[in-house]
């Protein structure tokens, strides 16, 4: 296994083809929902189509709209259910922290692990479990990866890249981590990160390594930029309980970035993430459903996103337009007026330096427990 994995290199478009073309068609599974839609989630029309038959869209964005709002109506009469699970001061409802490794030990377990990995091969656990000892070795690891002193990062950073180039699905989306931050004194390589991310996914379907790769292919880092790949890439994870892929399929569908906006698919996935134990979520689908009561959950004000107002402010200093309306020169087209919801009202996807500020922003904040 070392032998094959060890050196890893991909570039230009060889890199490109393997991460997207060379993909496997994700499972296009939705959460279990009160809001059915007719339509295949996981396809998103051309947008040629829309200038093809404007009324067909508008019916379209009809049907759309009236699936919203009865996904809504379900939704605010669980509201009392929500407050009282999503509560934090509940301590039957404080899930575990979405962050990524969940269980790096904490400085008074750390000496007890690296004990239990000096003597691990003569454990009861590791004759009954093969992988015993690795789970340790990527603990103490993840631990000394997270430590201030240079000389503890690269003990870390060397035990995390064994284990990589050993195949251990942990091991590999950290050590790709490692390449894509810049830590423990290594050079920043967004590139080489996708590709183990990509290997991690491909031999072991590892949720976080599908996400990650989502983020990539969102931000434009490391590989070309696709939307629609990206979504691909978090409904895979999501499917596998991920929370903040969650998070960012729901916020795509909520947009239209990558697949065609589906609100009601996006509160489904919102709360798929928010019921994973992700607060921001939380916060998020509480301010959706309590929108005409004007409730303040922090930065969750508004019904479509976190990140709308300090948007329209960074757009307004940019010049970018905000709103307007779509229109065919031909006699007769259909003039639709745009939401600053909807992602082609700024334009320009991640070369956009709006656009990818707030797209990083969206990801940071998927990130956060």
């Amino acid at each position: 296994m070392a032998a094959g994995l060890v050196g890893v290199s991909l570039g230009g478009a060889a890199l490109f083809n393997y991460l997207v073309i060379g993909s496997s068609d994700p499972s296009r599974k939705k959460p279990a929902s009160a809001c059915e839609s007719p339509r295949d989630f996981g396809e998103s029309r051309d947008d040629d189509d829309d200038h093809d038959d404007p009324f067909g869209s508008f019916l379209d964005q009809a049907d759309e709209a009236q699936r919203f709002e009865q996904c809504l109506a379900y939704h605010r009469s669980l509201l009392r259910s929500y407050h009282s699970r999503w509560d934090w001061a509940n301590a039957q409802g404080r899930i575990p922290t979405t962050s990524w490794p969940r269980n790096i030990p904490s400085d008074e377990d750390a000496g007890a692990i690296m004990t239990d990995l000096r003597f691990c091969a003569r454990s009861p656990n590791f004759r009954s479990d093969k992988d015993y000892c690795d789970r340790l070795r990527f603990r103490v690891g993840s631990y000394l990866l997270m430590k201030i002193d240079p000389e503890s990062q690269k003990r870390g950073l060397k035990i995390v890249r064994d284990l990589a180039e050993r195949g251990h699905a942990d091991g590999m989306c950290s050590y790709a981590t490692c390449l894509n931050d810049g830590r423990a004194g290594l050079d920043p390589n967004p590139q080489q990160a996708v590709v183990w991310w990509r290997l991690c996914a491909d031999m072991h379907s590892h949720s976080q390594s599908l996400y990650e790769l989502g983020v990539a292919l969102y931000t434009g880092e490391g590989c070309p930029e696709d939307e629609s790949q990206a979504v691909r890439f978090w409904r895979s994870a999501a499917n596998l309980g991920h929370p903040s892929a969650a998070y960012m399929l729901g916020d795509c569908l909520l947009d239209g970035v990558g697949i065609e906006r589906d609100r009601a698919e996006a509160l489904e996935w919102l709360i798929t993430a928010a019921e994973l134990g992700h607060r921001g979520a939380r916060s998020r689908v509480l301010a959706v459903l309590e929108k005409e009561n004007d409730r303040d959950y922090g930065s969750f004000t508004d019904a479509s996103r976190q990140t709308l107002k300090k948007s329209v402010l960074q757009s307004q200093q940019n010049g970018v337009a905000l709103s307007g309306e779509i229109r065919d020169e031909k006699e007769g087209s259909f003039q639709q007026r745009v939401s600053i919801e909807r992602r082609y009202t700024i334009g320009g996807g991640s070369r956009n330096p709006v656009v990818l500020a707030r797209r990083k922003t969206i990801v940071q904040e998927s990130r956060a427990d």
